[in-house]
């Protein structure tokens, strides 16, 4: 019983030891994540490995699927809008790794 309240309170201290992206104000007055080019980009508890020059995402654990065509990220830097519709492509990868095609 107390080994999983243990687990439960260092599980809980992990996901608030997330260091955040940095938020910017871009040119149209909208707050934008910028993109970590080299590891994980984390917002509200989430990290995605973003790649722009390839345009693909990855969620930890599973496969590396395509950026929703929608999402411009050439600036380096997404909406959190965009950032949550990147994490929901990234979780229906589904699979374990980074799954190159």
């Amino acid at each position: 019983m107390y080994k999983w309240i243990s687990f439960g309170a260092l599980t809980l201290l992990a996901a608030c030891d997330v260091p955040q992206a940095p938020v910017v104000t871009g040119p149209d007055g909208q707050a934008r994540i910028q993109i970590n080019t080299s590891g994980l980009t984390c917002y509200n508890n989430r990290c995605l490995d973003i790649n722009p020059a390839a345009r693909s995402v990855r969620q930890v654990g599973n496969r590396t699927t395509g950026i929703p065509r929608d999402i411009d990220v050439s600036s380096g830097s997404v909406t959190p809008s965009e950032f949550e519709q990147m994490g929901i492509a990234a979780s229906l990868a589904g699979g374990v790794g980074s799954g190159n095609r």
